[in-house]
């Protein structure tokens, strides 16, 4: 379970590090910032909460922590493409 987490972990930061590369690349506006930084944030938020949570023993809460940024990789998505 611990390699599952620590995939998920990884899968996040990844996206987080791609999402600030892009955000400084990019000629977006303001909004379109604030549309990016807001789930860099949570995605950071998400890779921590499951590590600390991870350490402290609960390997399902750390799972469903670190598996919940899906839904947020699937909100950029969605506002990319449309």
């Amino acid at each position: 379970m611990k390699t599952i987490v620590y995939g998920c972990m990884l899968v996040d930061a990844i996206t987080a590090l791609f999402l600030v590369f892009t955000l400084f690349s990019s000629g977006q506006d303001s909004a379109g910032k604030g549309m990016v930084f807001l789930p860099i944030l949570a995605l950071i938020a998400c890779a921590v909460g499951a590590y600390f949570l991870l350490g402290a023993g609960h390997a399902g809460w750390a799972l469903t922590v670190s598996g919940f940024p899906v839904i947020i990789i699937a909100y950029l998505a969605f506002i990319s493409f449309t």
